[in-house]
């Protein structure tokens, strides 16, 4: 089936009598009679639930319905997207051991091995994924990389598939942070990634009213996260599960309009008042990982640093101010103080994120009105 029929279907077939909406189980614990059937369960050995910790069915809807969206084996929900790359983390490199990850990744999943997983001997490696002598170099004893489909927020995209070559010969795995994407424009899974990681607060869930995350990957990898996950306490409630779940259906119709407005969009701003440059994913490499588009995700630069910004978020009045994305509504975001907070200056300098950097989530309104609603907002 095609990508939107699962984003529909996938994760429960509906019999005679069933309610056609999942039922939320908002239970913590089953009950049981029998030691030898809960014994079974507790060990994997035969399918079904006992602590919510550690399993729930609605939640189990959601992991399997992303999974089959990825072609994965399996997947894992988690309380938060930082959840996911964190059990994916673990789950992918159980010892201690360098992980390559390039400076652009998301600001706090540096964060999160610079601070957290360093002290403890993933010590981040900084890669440019484009220099391929360096990524070979900084490979050897590594035990992980790390990347994103399309970066935030300047929408790079690295080659998946070459990365993925070079780091099955140095026997690294690669992880994927699909987020931007999502697997209706790509799944890194079918490119060689071992592991593909979600946060589910945005488009997958697509109303901007959960925080959840997933991982997908093989069973061993899957088991091995979940187990993480389990003993860490990082699993997805019941009710955000269920809410996921229900934005999942929609995913492809709003991934789809997302893309096409933020092609509007990146169309539009070229020449308007203070914009210097535009920054959407584009060229051979987009078109062959991601052929029917890059996503709803832009980026543009404003003459005039943080002053000009605030100004065009005073004069906006349908776009509105969001540290977040994905949703079904538009929003900008200032990546030095959200997303990028964590970097240096001359970390996010080398980057290209300056003050005036205006990061957009396009939604699915009507694409002349959004246009429109920026154009006011620059004039002179």
């Amino acid at each position: 089936m095609k990508p939107d029929t699962v984003a529909v279907h996938a994760g429960r077939s509906v019999r005679a009598r069933d309610p056609l909406s999942p039922p939320i189980v908002q239970a913590a614990v089953q009950v049981y009679e029998s030691l030898e059937d809960y014994d079974l369960v507790a060990a994997g050995e035969i399918p079904g639930h006992y602590y919510g910790r550690a399993s729930n069915e609605t939640t189990a809807l959601f992991e399997s319905a992303v999974a089959a969206l990825e072609g994965g084996a399996a997947g894992v929900a988690t309380s938060s997207g930082m959840a996911a790359i964190l059990v994916a983390i673990l789950g992918l490199c159980p010892e201690p051991a360098p992980v390559l990850i390039p400076l652009d990744v998301y600001g706090t999943t540096l964060g999160l091995l610079r601070q957290d997983l360093g002290p403890l001997g993933y010590t981040p490696r900084i890669v440019d994924l484009e220099d391929e002598g360096a990524l070979r170099a900084a490979l050897a004893g590594a035990g992980l990389l790390i990347c994103e489909t399309v970066t935030n927020p300047l929408c790079r995209v690295p080659d998946i598939d070459r990365l993925a070559a070079l780091t099955a010969e140095a026997g690294v795995a690669l992880l994927v942070d699909n987020t931007f994407a999502t697997p209706i424009l790509c799944r890194p899974l079918e490119h060689g990634a071992a592991a593909v990681v979600h946060s589910a607060t945005k488009y997958l869930g697509g109303h901007s009213d959960l925080v959840a995350g997933v991982v997908v990957a093989g069973e061993a990898t899957a088991a091995a996260a979940r187990a993480r996950s389990n003993r860490l306490g990082t699993t997805l409630g019941p009710f955000d599960a269920w809410l996921a779940l229900r934005g999942l259906r929609t995913l492809a119709l709003r991934i789809r309009r997302q893309n096409a407005n933020a092609d509007a969009l990146a169309a539009a701003l070229p020449g308007l008042p203070g914009v210097t440059a535009v920054y959407r994913a584009a060229g051979e490499r987009v078109q062959r990982l991601l052929p029917e588009g890059s996503g709803g995700m832009l980026a543009f630069e404003l003459d005039g640093g943080r002053q000009e910004v605030q100004r065009l978020l005073d004069r906006l009045r349908l776009v509105r101010f969001a540290a977040s994305l994905g949703g079904v509504e538009t929003t900008v975001s200032h990546p030095v103080l959200t997303s990028h907070r964590g970097l240096s200056e001359d970390e996010r300098r080398s980057l290209g994120i300056t003050e005036g950097t205006v990061r957009v989530s396009t939604g699915i309104e009507d694409p002349e009105d959004i246009a429109a609603d920026f154009a006011q907002a620059l004039a002179g």
